[in-house]
Formats: structure tokens, sequence, C-alpha cells
């Protein structure tokens, strides 16, 4: 491990690093961006390095790039040795067909090219000394550069494939406690009815079982004739699988219901309620409706247990908003907290790593679409904390998770998230950040395709993250390793040996065998 973080001591910091050093947060939270955070927006480059961008010079790295460092900066031979195994390690990447150097990103038109200069005007831009031991500033919002990524290391299964007749959509995605994935989504039929759809995967996502039907008009008959908008909430103490969907009857949206299909053998079988008089408690919403995507376990503070998952609701005067519905007894009575936002479109709900709740909502305004994080420290019952979104940049993420979902509060681990979002060109990118969203760590595009709706899983004992996504050409799912977004080092040995990991990887595809 020492030698580990000495390699990374000279990647970012030159060969300055000093053995006293070694406690230093070198990789994470574009530290050296915040020491030149003086720099002119002119002044920056992004570099592509096999699927992994890197903001500011050596700001944000990834132990697979070998050019990452800017001309103007020759590195010292202490440098050039601490690259060669950095760039060799047999387990510092996941496996990819082809191998893309450091490369500046290509010329844009001018409209686009303002924030993302290249690299010659990038060349005498680079920090003095002075600069360098200048005091801390805040981190800027990070940008994505105004072209596709190359995606690389990510194995795509392909799970509904729609047709003339179906589409796919508004995918959601959770694991149980034995590490079983379950994916819900729509199928949405031509004659104007939605159902909701299940399947599993035993492989971590590499391969799925054939879908299955769990909610249409034959199979829950109390109410609705369209079922949408699935959300999965897993207990990790019993192992009890919620899928929460609305019932629609027409266009009328005041008649919408809220059901829930429940399993206890990991959806061998289901049975079902509907949740929406416990849902609506005594407020006088008009209408209700779930937020796709997956729901919450409290695993810090008070609250420790409590289930939650999201709805979005609406009141007489017009105010729609994002609620959370929470469980004290793992799913046997429901209640809903205050809302969050003013005009919310979709909502996801995550912990932070003190016991807090955060409700993410795209939100409608007069200038478009934003994305704003709403904090509650009474378990859900009210949103009040207004949280820092710079590591967001102008991207609207669907789902946020947390990319350690078992580690102990106050660790470092259970500081990172993941979020998962359509970048500028509609690419389906994932980001690893610190408390929400205040710190970038990395990002990775997962598919060149343009995506829809998104949710995201993360199996933190194999080093394996998983995105559900919903395209044009229907519902399909991408795993990759976690060592891709700048983790690896938070990540080996984590609740599993570094060679049981590895096992698990390379058997999945996603770790290199050299």
């Amino acid at each position: 491990m020492a030698g580990f973080w000495q390699r990374l001591k000279r990647l970012f910091r030159g060969s300055s690093a000093r053995e006293d050093e070694r406690d230093s947060r070198l990789p994470l939270a574009l530290e050296s961006a915040a020491k030149e955070a003086d720099k002119s927006e002119s002044g920056r480059t992004v570099y592509e390095s096999s699927g992994v961008v890197i903001l500011e010079d050596q700001t944000l790295s990834d132990n697979q790039s070998e050019e990452a460092v800017s001309e103007s900066s020759a590195p010292s031979s202490a440098e050039e040795k601490a690259e060669e195994p950095a760039a060799s390690s047999p387990e510092g990447t996941a496996q990819s067909p082809e191998t893309a150097p450091a490369t500046p990103v290509a010329t844009v038109p001018d409209s686009q090219t303002s924030d993302f200069p290249s690299a010659e005007e990038a060349t005498d831009t680079s920090a003095t000394a002075e600069e360098a031991n200048s005091p801390e500033a805040p981190v800027e919002p990070v940008e994505e550069p105004c072209r596709k990524l190359p995606v690389h290391g990510v194995k795509t299964a392909d799970i509904c494939p729609a047709n003339d007749q179906e589409t796919y959509g508004s995918p959601a995605i959770d694991r149980t406690p034995g590490r079983k994935l379950i994916l819900a989504f729509e199928k949405r039929t031509a004659g104007g009815n939605t159902q909701v759809w299940y399947t599993r995967s035993r492989d971590h996502g590499i391969s799925w079982e054939e879908p299955r039907i769990l909610f249409d008009q034959e199979t829950y008959t109390d109410s609705g004739q369209s079922f949408t908008d699935p959300q999965i909430i897993i207990s990790q103490v019993t192992g009890r699988v919620f899928i929460a969907v609305t019932t629609r009857s027409g266009d009328d949206d005041s008649q919408n219901h809220i059901a829930v299909a429940l399993s206890d053998d990991e959806g061998d079988t289901w049975r079902y309620r509907d949740l929406t008089s416990l849902v609506d408690g005594d407020q006088s919403w008009v209408s209700r409706r779930t937020a796709h995507g997956h729901g919450v376990q409290l695993r810090h503070g008070i609250w420790t247990g409590r289930l939650a998952y999201v709805a979005v609701a609406t009141e007489a005067n017009g105010k729609r908003g994002a609620v959370a519905v929470c469980s004290d007894d793992q799913g046997i009575s429901w209640w809903a907290g205050k809302f969050a936002g003013e005009k919310v479109v979709q909502a996801t709900i995550t912990e932070l790593s003190d016991g807090k709740l955060v409700m993410g909502c795209v939100e409608e305004t007069d200038q478009g679409l934003t994305f704003n994080a709403y904090a509650s420290a009474d378990g859900g019952r009210s949103f009040t904390e207004t949280l820092d979104k710079k590591a967001l940049g102008n991207t609207l993420p669907t789902a946020v998770e947390r990319a350690f979902y078992s580690a102990p509060e106050h660790t470092e681990q259970s500081r990172v998230m993941l979020a998962v979002a359509r970048n500028q060109n509609g690419q389906g990118t994932v980001r690893s950040m610190f408390d929400f969203a205040s710190e970038l760590l990395g990002v990775l595009p997962f598919t060149s395709q343009p995506v829809n709706t998104l949710d995201v899983v993360s199996l933190e004992d194999i080093r394996i993250v998983t995105i559900a996504y919903e395209t044009d050409s229907g519902i399909s799912v991408a795993a990759f390793c976690i060592d891709a977004l700048s983790l690896k080092y938070l990540a080996v040995g984590w609740n599993a040996t570094e060679e049981e990991q590895n096992q698990v990887l390379r058997r999945a595809g996603l770790l290199s065998r050299r």
C-alpha cells in the first residue's frame, strides 16, 4: 500500500512528494485544481485517457494514462519511473478492446471552445511555483468536453430491444443482500397501455434472466390500466424486495394510485398491496406518483434500518414536490414527509455518511431544467438544507448512489457518491464525488449512445458498478470495474481480499489477465 501511495504522490505532485505525506488526500477532490483556482478559464484543457476525463493540468488522472502531463512541464526521471508501473499494472485497468493514449480533445466550433482551448493554448498556462503554494480556493464547477468520449472496459447487455410495437423505459435497479441484481422497467405497448416487467442477474449484471411481467391488468386488478415509474426498495436486513409503481387510469392524474409488489424470495413470487391511503395520510394532494429508480435503507444515525423511496405529489395550488415515503417496520406501514422542491420532474434519494437523507430533484424553472439537492436531518420528514452541487457541473443526474454503501460513518469510503446523467451530447456518464457533489473524483462514459433515464447500483465488495439505462433502442445494462473512477485506492480489499475481488472481476471480463 505504501508503494501505491508513493506512485500516486509522484503522479499528482511530481518528484517532490515526501515520505511524511503518506496520509495526504492526493487524488481526492481535485486538490491541485483548488491550488490553481486563480488560473483563468481560458487556461484550462481537457484530455481523454482511456475513457476518463482529465480536468485541469494533472488534476484528475487515471493509472491508464501515459501522457496526461502538460508539454510545458517535462517530467523528471523520478516521475517517469513512477509512471511506468502505473501504466502497466496488471490489475490497474479494466479490460479494454483497445488502448487510447491521452490526447487533447479535438477542436470544436467556436461557440463551444471558450471553456476547452487547444493543447497549444494550454501549454503557456501551467502553474508556477508561486501559484502552487498559494492558499487553497474553492473548486470551480466542472464541465465536460463538448464531444463524445471513448468508452473502454465496459460490458454491455441488451435486456429488451425496442420495436415498432413495443418500447421500454424508466429502469430501476438494486441489489439483494445475496448480491443478486433485480431490474424493473416499463414496457410501453402500441395500444397505449404500459406494463412493468422485471429481470434478475446472478453474475453482477453480465447476464440476465428472461424478463417476466410484474404489473399489468391481470396480475394487479385493484386499480389502473397502465403501470409506470417502477422504484425498487430492498431491505438489507430481511432481504424483502419492494417494487412500487404508479397505477394510472386514463389521463386523469388525480386517479393515480401507488401500488407495491413485495417478495421474500428475491423475486421468485410476489404479492401486492395498494399504498395510496398510507402514503397520502392527512395530506391534501390532488395527485401522486412514484419516481423511477431505487430507494435506500438508512445505515447511520438514530433512524438506522428505515426504508425510504421517493414520490412526486401535487397540491391543489399546483405546487409539485418530492416527498420521502418511509417505513420503520420493514414495509408493514408507510408515511410521507414534507415537500422538497417546487416544480419537481424527477427525484432520487440517498444517504450521506452522517445519516442525513438527501433528495436530488430535477426541477422546472423559467430558464429550463435544473438540479437541486436537499438534505434532511430528521430522517426524511422535512428537507430544509440545500447542498453543494458543483461537482455535477451542468448535468441533471437521474440517480445518485453511495459507492460503498456498507462503509461505517466517518470513513473516507462513506463519503464517496456515484451519479449517473446525460452529458451535453446525450451520452451516458457516471461520476464519482465526495460529500454528495462537493468534490469531483472521476468521470467515465459508459455508452456511446444517447441515453434517456438511468439508474446505478454499486457492488462494493467486488469493485463492480452496474448501470441500467434507457435508449431509443430499448433497455440495456452496463457493468465495469470501479477502479476506472479513480477509486481503486479505496475499493481494493474492501469487505474482501484483493485477490478475491480480482477473481470475480476476471470471470466477469472486467479485469485484464496480464
